[in-house]
């Protein structure tokens, strides 16, 4: 929910029908924020490890 709120700048309503939504549709939304999330975790690594 957090990542919902803050990256993608979901308004409360939106976050109450995410929280409601169906739970496929919760594991493919969910699926995909880890998804973006590791791409993050590795550019930031990437951009880390050339700036030394």
């Amino acid at each position: 929910m957090y990542y919902a709120m803050i990256e993608l700048k979901y308004s409360p309503s939106e976050l109450r029908e995410l929280y409601e939504a169906p739970r496929a549709f919760k594991a493919f939304l969910y699926a995909n924020i880890g998804f973006k999330l590791d791409q993050i975790a590795k550019e930031a690594a990437k951009a880390g490890k050339g700036g030394k």
